[in-house]
């Protein structure tokens, strides 16, 4: 992944410099500008997101909402126009999901596997489109990888067995994501967000000194709740 990083921001500076270059010399009408910069915010994760990440959909759509953005900061488009092709891309967006990847029955798209990494028994979950509950009782909980967008998610530890430590990480785009917890489980948040947010809305947040969960990941344009 991050040798994937070093070749992406390495092309990206060496593209812009180019641009720059011919600009200078009046091979191209190009001229250096930072109006609509933070849209890059949004353009730039969710490449690195393509490049990394199994779900292309939802990186797809976050480059050309963010693209859209770019344009009408630059008045390109204008801003009416950007919202219709927003909408737009949504719709596509939609469509490829429904033509291209796994359902779940009346829960919109899913995929759920057990992977071995690190010596642990990994759940990898990827839901899209609709709504998706599930409950980990009575099992052995160690991780999660969890990709989620526009859907709403519930993930319940009531009942599973925590040894130790188990963590869950997130790359949530458009969606809610519960996460239910145990009374006295300690959870520690470490959660990059953008246009997004984290709320803990726990009864009891008092470390009893046994297994930690420990939530890492990111999050655009959603909301995470953890709860009992």
């Amino acid at each position: 992944m991050k040798q994937s990083l070093k070749i992406f921001f390495g092309l990206a500076l060496i593209a812009a410099g180019v641009l720059w270059v011919l600009g200078i010399l009046g091979v191209l009408h190009f001229e250096f500008s930072t109006k609509g910069w933070w849209a890059l915010f949004i353009i730039i994760p969710c490449l690195f997101g393509l490049i990394n990440d199994k779900d292309k959909v939802g990186p797809c759509i976050g480059i050309g909402v963010g693209v859209l953005l770019f344009l009408a900061a630059r008045d390109v488009i204008t801003w009416n126009m950007m919202w219709q092709l927003g909408l737009a891309l949504l719709v596509i967006g939609f469509g490829v999901q429904v033509l291209f990847f796994k359902s779940c029955g009346n829960h919109g798209v899913c995929e759920v596997k057990t992977v071995l990494k690190d010596g642990k028994d990994i759940r990898r979950i990827e839901s899209s489109f609709g709504k998706r509950n599930m409950s980990f009782a009575g099992e052995k909980f160690e991780g999660a990888e969890v990709q989620s967008s526009f859907c709403g998610l519930t993930l319940d530890l009531n009942g599973a067995e925590i040894a130790d430590q188990a963590f869950i990480d997130l790359n949530v785009g458009f969606s809610g994501v519960t996460i239910i917890v145990p009374e006295g489980l300690p959870v520690r948040v470490a959660v990059n967000s953008g246009f997004g947010g984290v709320s803990d809305n726990r009864r009891s947040k008092v470390d009893n000194g046994g297994p930690v969960l420990v939530i890492t990941g990111k999050v655009g344009f959603g909301g995470v709740e953890i709860r009992n």
